[in-house]
């Protein structure tokens, strides 16, 4: 999936130009937020049923399809009346967006159970095999088309043949033996969970997604396009954040708290070691890198070099939200990423304007820093946390110790 999408947006770059590609970054970036109000975030919340009750996988499975697909409806309507005067390139890419985020709430179907039982090759086998597929697909369909807006479709195409994939892997290989089934009480239980996180998925795409909308704003489509092109690039890294926690998510759930303590302390100073090595080799090859994927623009390498050190607490805030989540602390999880949203966007209004995108890069890691780490400190909830990442921080310059307790995380996962 990485590959695609790093893929996709040199070829969008180098077929619409660094302007279009802006527009295409503006409405990715409009649609994502519209889908962070109507889209309720239950992912980690039916992973953890499943994880408490496999018997039961069909009933949460499905009712939590059933509450994004509702909310899907909404997501179009909403993006068809923001977007109906919009032109042929905004058109055409809503409507591939649209295509695509359907079928990735229908593929959750298969992913939210591999999450749970730990089986993460199968959808990696889904993966790369829809990729396989992908590539003489799209050339197939590059030659058939006579106008170059039609390549913004590219985005859809990938999604639904990893969606067709993955039902054959799911059924077939994997051989999934939970049914259709809607639990209205669960249903309505997602529903109450997923309202009451809507600002705290709100405010995370505010603060990762408005910096493309005020980009545009105060600059325009050129350095809005630069300024997505890099962060395509970061945050195809950024992703991985993600995949790594949920994998462990399943196991963090089932530890004593004092475990899940220790266990996410190595897991952040193993990642930010990875992370403090993977920066630095990012800023040495990133006018390579940039130039061989988009073309000669110092400022997409500029951008990369200094936005990929937001990998540092992206990745260790990936673990301590889900240490919030396995403890229900949501109110927790709510506030800081308001806080952070908040920080954001307020910096943004000075940074953009007078140090460009840039400017935006270090609004970011301000904002990140404080989501995934700062906040922490002010509810009693999660000021053991903070004192666990900090020590885990500390880790990184005692090897000796970071050894001994990465040995003895092997016997919680025994």
């Amino acid at each position: 999936m990485l590959v695609f999408q790093i893929w996709m947006a040199s070829y969008y770059v180098q077929t619409l130009g660094i302007s279009n590609y802006g527009q295409w970054a503006y409405t990715l970036n409009m649609v994502t937020i519209i889908i962070s109000i109507f889209i309720l975030g239950i992912d980690v919340i039916v992973i953890k049923d499943i994880v408490n009750n496999k018997n039961k996988t069909g009933e949460y499975i499905y009712s939590g399809i059933i509450i994004q697909l509702i909310g899907f409806v909404f997501v179009m309507i909403t993006s068809l009346i923001v977007f109906d005067n919009s032109d042929i390139i905004i058109k055409n890419a809503i409507t591939s967006i649209l295509i695509a985020n359907f079928f990735i709430i229908l593929s959750k179907s298969f992913y939210w159970n591999y999450s749970a039982l730990v089986e993460s090759k199968y959808r990696t086998i889904a993966v790369v095999i829809s990729f396989l597929i992908f590539i003489p697909v799209i050339s197939v369909y590059l030659d058939l088309i006579k106008n170059k807006e039609y390549v913004l479709f590219i985005y859809a195409i990938y999604y639904v043949i990893q969606f067709v994939v993955s039902w054959f892997v799911n059924k077939y290989l994997f051989k999934a033996s939970y049914v259709f089934s809607i639990n209205k009480n669960k249903c309505k239980e997602y529903s109450k969970v997923g309202v009451s996180l809507i600002l705290s998925t709100l405010s995370v795409m505010l603060f990762t997604q408005t910096d493309v909308l005020m980009i545009k704003y105060f600059i325009g489509n050129t350095a809005t396009g630069e300024f997505s092109a890099a962060t395509r690039l970061s945050t195809s890294i950024f992703i991985l954040a993600g995949i790594l926690a949920n994998t462990f998510y399943p196991k963090i759930v089932k530890l004593t708290n004092n475990d899940k303590l220790q266990f996410i302390k190595i897991a952040i100073t193993t990642v930010t070691i990875f992370c403090i090595i993977g920066s630095f080799i990012t800023m040495l090859i990133a006018p390579y890198l940039t130039s061989s994927l988009y073309g000669e623009n110092n400022n997409i390498s500029l951008v990369l070099s200094f936005h990929i050190w937001c990998s540092l607490f992206i990745f260790s805030g990936a673990f301590t939200s889900r240490y919030l989540y396995a403890n229900e602390f949501y109110k927790v999880e709510i506030v800081k990423t308001i806080l952070a949203a908040i920080v954001n966007i307020g910096l943004n209004l000075y940074t953009i304007p007078t140090f460009g995108i840039i400017g935006a890069v270090g609004s970011s890691f301000v904002a990140y820093l404080i989501a995934n780490y700062l906040s922490l400190i002010i509810f009693k909830e999660s000021r053991m946390l903070f004192i666990t990442q900090s020590k885990a921080y500390m880790l990184i310059f005692n090897p000796i110790q970071y050894i001994k307790e990465l040995k003895g995380i092997k016997c919680l996962f025994q």
